[in-house]
């Protein structure tokens, strides 16, 4: 018996779902769930690399195994890669290979150059340390991200939950980090940094090859999800002042927070001469705090304007890093330290976690990809300039004024980010050159977002 149509104010009253039960459900325990666990397991070697530069130093530079330039290096070369991710995607997407194929290929290049690394340091060579192993590790990683990025988050907002989706991403970075940072720093000290990497090489490539399993995009969108934008070229996307503003504003927002995520064990140690396992904890508490508040900012940022948690989250890491800068000279203790460094860290993440969304918002869905790619290579320049400037101050005679200058000099490159998130407008698809707005009257609608 067929059934009777619905009337309209019944349709008002209970609308139709935007997605299949089916789909929920898969969104919920297959992708929020495990596949984020599943796909996020290769930042492990990038965020946890803390752990990882007094035994580097150690190495290759015996006599500074805090603060020498070997393990500062790697640690900004490898985020230099990530810089690099877009162009293996395109790359592996030339030769005619699939998601999953250009997935299985970028784990299986780290798991490789993470043996090539552990040789690297068998046989003391830095330039095969360099560009034969944690460069290409990177270049990997940035690949792997950007897949993962895009499926997860073509997900979240499929089921009406991107902010949310994004939040669980970032979390799952952090938990990966700060699980690296102690374990690493325990498998180091038991059986060395060798056979840590050759360890982490392996457990990357077991987690990648069990995230294929039902590895699939989301359901293509209906008209009412997906607003009907033209897709943008790589040519016009770079030529557009929106593209830009967003490069400068990540690269300065994320140096800060890379410094101390790669230098973080070895400046509780320099300062306060704590001994590894403790270090090791304040890297832990660090990158906790940076997931749990990715995640409790994408549990917000569904409901409330993305340019004004993006202005809160900048103006308040320029206090913190300010705050941090005056206080370090003058409280002792390692509790003041990390407790600044954890709030710093959790500003940082929830505005990184909000990167995603913002350039959906800017450039439009059908363009997340491009965007990605384009501003990817500030978050590899911000991954070299955060640990090496940071190091650089580890190594003076004074190491608490040099690091206290260091957060000044971080803290007025905030204010300007503060300036440029002002600024920020979405893409102008209709627009031939887009204008900048700086006084509050002349501001429209592609202003508020």
């Amino acid at each position: 018996m067929r059934a009777e149509p619905r009337n309209h104010a019944h349709m008002d009253q209970t609308p139709e779902p935007d997605i299949q039960r089916s789909s929920h459900r898969f969104f919920w325990w297959r992708i929020f769930i495990l596949q984020t666990f599943l796909m996020t397991s290769v930042i492990m070697p990038v965020y946890g690399f803390n752990a990882l530069i007094r035994p580097v130093n150690a190495v290759f530079h015996a006599d500074s195994t805090l603060d020498g330039w070997p393990g500062a290096l790697a640690g900004g070369v490898m985020f230099l890669g990530l810089a690099c991710g877009y162009v293996l995607t395109s790359l592996l997407t030339k030769v005619g290979l699939g998601f999953r194929g250009r997935w299985i290929t970028a784990c299986g290049m780290i798991s490789l150059c993470l043996v090539v690394a552990a040789i690297a340091c068998w046989t003391e060579s830095l330039p095969l340390l360099l560009l034969g192993g944690v460069f290409p590790v990177g270049v990997g990683v940035g690949c792997c991200f950007m897949h993962s990025a895009n499926l997860l988050l073509s997900w979240g907002r499929y089921a009406g939950h991107l902010g949310l989706q994004s939040g669980m991403f970032g979390l799952m970075f952090g938990l990966w980090g700060a699980a690296f940072s102690l374990l690493a720093t325990l498998t180091v000290a038991r059986w060395g940094l060798e056979w840590t990497l050759v360890g982490t090489a392996v457990l990357i490539m077991v987690l990648s090859l069990v995230s294929l399993i039902n590895m699939q995009p989301p359901p293509a969108a209906t008209p009412q999800q997906e607003a009907n934008i033209p897709r943008l070229t790589f040519r016009r996307v770079l030529g557009s002042k929106t593209l830009w503003l967003v490069f400068v504003f990540l690269l300065i927002f994320l140096t800060p927070g890379f410094g101390f995520k790669v230098i973080v064990q070895s400046l509780s140690q320099r300062i306060y001469h704590v001994s590894d396992l403790t270090a090791s904890l304040v890297a832990v508490a660090f990158l906790v705090s940076y997931g749990v508040s990715r995640l409790v900012c994408g549990l917000v940022a569904d409901h409330l304007s993305l340019k004004g948690l993006i202005l809160f989250f900048t103006a308040g890491q320029c206090l913190l890093l300010a705050a941090t800068a005056i206080g370090l000279p003058l409280v002792e203790g390692i509790a003041f330290l990390t407790v600044m460094m954890c709030l710093v860290g959790a500003l940082f993440a929830a505005g990184k976690s909000l990167w995603g969304m913002l350039l959906i918002t800017l450039f439009g869905p059908s363009n997340l990809n491009v965007g990605i790619g384009t501003t990817l290579p500030a978050f590899g320049l911000a991954g070299l300039i955060g640990p090496l400037s940071l190091n650089w101050a580890l190594r003076s005679d004074d190491v608490l004024t040099m690091t206290s200058w260091w957060l000044y000099i971080m803290a007025a490159a905030m204010a300007i980010a503060v300036i440029i998130v002002w600024l920020l407008r979405k893409f102008d698809f209709e627009a031939t050159h887009q204008a900048l707005h700086f006084r509050p009257s002349t501001r429209d609608q592609l202003d508020r977002f």
